[in-house]
């Protein structure tokens, strides 16, 4: 009894306190429960192809944890691969948006660099996750042989912009298995992120497959 009146005392002093945000539940996904649904979906699809399942851009993990809960439940056992820069845009990214996209460089500069590699780390082991390769990198150098990693059975592109969606896309394809499935956030009209949806749109026509954007910004790439 003693007990429980102390916690209602503590809840209420957080729920006073200007830092109540951080206390209390709140929806912290940047996808919709659609999105996230689909993309568990894609992993059961592609479960039985060969291949890793590669996110590129995983910002604070908040999605791997979600996923790999959802693969723990279905006991679906796969390689499973995360890259980013774990310190926001690099400045050469920024810099051609700013240049060649009349993007405002100042709010991209100062957008997902509260990160480190290590925290990502932290937070995948404590809910229990200990099979993510974790990969500090810019996916316009990253060397996917010498990583060895080959084949790829379902890859979410998330790096929001021009140059390293489209670099993403042009290192993944020939490495996705047939019947494989590349999920590109952020393939809508924005003011800051719509280099995504301009790569999308110039690698699909290249390869001569058609648009298929779907849950509002999600554009979907299946290899035949």
């Amino acid at each position: 009894m003693v007990q429980g009146k102390l916690l209602r005392i503590i809840r209420e002093l957080y729920h006073l306190s200007p830092l109540r945000k951080y206390f209390f539940y709140r929806y912290n996904y940047m996808f919709s429960p659609q999105q996230l649904f689909l993309f568990c979906d894609s992993i059961k699809k592609t479960s039985e192809l060969n291949g890793s399942i590669v996110e590129i851009g995983c910002a604070e993990g908040r999605s791997t944890v979600f996923v790999q809960k959802y693969m723990q439940s279905e006991n679906i056992e796969k390689r499973y691969i995360c890259i980013d820069t774990f310190s926001g845009f690099t400045k050469e990214d920024v810099n051609y948006e700013d240049k060649l996209r009349n993007k405002n460089k100042k709010v991209l500069k100062t957008q997902f660099v509260a990160n480190k590699r290590k925290w990502v780390d932290a937070t995948l082991k404590y809910n229990g996750i200990n099979n993510v390769e974790l990969y500090e990198a810019d996916i316009n150098t990253f060397n996917f042989d010498d990583h060895k990693i080959d084949k790829i059975s379902l890859c979410l592109v998330d790096v929001d912009l021009y140059l390293p969606v489209l670099s993403a896309l042009n290192k993944i394809f020939d490495r996705m298995e047939k019947g494989g499935i590349i999920i590109v956030d952020d393939c809508r009209q924005d003011e800051y992120y719509d280099g995504a949806l301009q790569a999308y749109n110039e690698f699909i026509e290249s390869k001569n497959i058609k648009s298929n954007i779907v849950l509002e910004k999600l554009g979907l790439i299946i290899k035949d």
